[in-house]
Formats: structure tokens, sequence, C-alpha cells
């Protein structure tokens, strides 16, 4: 029906801070993959986020397929001011899917379409990273 028969990746990090500061730049390179959140919108947040369609692909060679991790936290985001501003020192753009809060099973499927959308897309013109 779909076409495509790629399965991404699933990490499940039970120890947040630990996975964020030891294991994430070695799974998923910096220079290498856009590394995105998925949160409502932050409390006081003048602009709104960004949609999946507007992030920012590191640097890469043009031949490689474009790589995405994202981060899906609890319902109802993640805890304001300290895990959105460790995700935004380590280079997490963060998305919104508008304004419903959607159960996190939900929101990780509706992600991993538009993930795989934005990573067809980009790889068919490369010069959009």
């Amino acid at each position: 029906q779909c076409g495509d028969v790629r399965i991404p990746k699933v990490t499940v990090a039970k120890r947040l801070k630990p996975f964020l500061e030891d294991e994430l730049d070695m799974l998923f390179p910096p220079d290498e993959v856009a590394r995105v959140i998925a949160h409502p919108q932050r409390v006081g947040q003048v602009d709104p986020p960004m949609r999946m369609r507007e992030i920012h692909f590191p640097g890469r060679d043009s031949k490689a397929n474009p790589s995405i991790v994202i981060a899906v936290g609890p319902e109802g985001g993640w805890e304001e001011p300290y895990e959105l501003d460790m995700f935004e020192r380590l280079g997490f753009q963060q998305i919104t899917m508008g304004t419903r809060v959607l159960r996190s099973d939900v929101a990780v499927v509706s992600l991993l379409s538009l993930a795989h959308d934005v990573c067809n897309e980009k790889s068919a013109d490369p010069s959009e990273i």
C-alpha cells in the first residue's frame, strides 16, 4: 500500500539526561542528523514553533539520505524550562503539529509520517538543505 518498506529505528531512553549526555552524539552525530523535538509551544514563546517542513538539515554529502532523530515526550509536552533548554543546547529544533495535544502513540506515528515526507523531499532536491 505505501510502497516503502523501511522500518524506522526506535530508541527508548528510560533515563533522559544520561542518554543525552552519553549516547546521543554517538548514535545521532549532530553533523549528520537533523535533531528535532516535538512540543506544542513553550510558555511565553512569542514566535510560533517550526513545522517539520521547515527544519534545517546539517551540511552533508548530497548523495547521502537525510536523517532525522525526533524526541517525543509525554502527553502534554516536555518539562519547561529544564528539558526543553537541555534539548536546545544539544541542537534540537523545536517543531509543533498544531495546538492540539496528542497522545504519545498518535504523535509518534504522525511525526514519522512527516519526517518520512520531509526526508524524501530533501533527498530529491539537496539544494533545499
